[in-house]
């Protein structure tokens, strides 16, 4: 199994049913997704294909600077402002649920 990558707006919207019909649709949740390589060229990490299909929060992705430093490099689902499983990127240090496919 490695980190869920997501193709296509079926899959997304599969997946945020299944999130949420288990409760946990306010949640975090990473994926594969990340811009590490290149700041703004995201990629899935976990078959090192390049996005295409994209479901970003407004504004994001927006590759925010904390105080300490780090950016946002790779890519979460989360339900900001309750409009459901929306994608964001964030600092990958940030410890939270993750999704998986196999």
């Amino acid at each position: 199994m490695h980190l869920a990558s997501l193709n296509s707006q079926e899959e997304n919207d599969k997946l945020e049913k299944y999130v949420t019909d288990f409760g946990y649709g306010y949640e975090h949740f990473w994926t594969s997704g990340t811009d590490l390589a290149e700041e703004g060229s995201f990629f899935w990490m976990s078959n090192g294909r390049p996005i295409v299909f994209t479901n970003w929060n407004a504004g994001e992705p927006n590759n925010f600077k904390y105080e300490n430093g780090e950016e946002e490099h790779c890519l979460e689902l989360w339900n900001r402002d309750g409009k459901g499983l929306k994608w964001n990127d964030s600092p990958c240090s940030f410890e939270t649920y993750f999704i998986c496919e196999a």
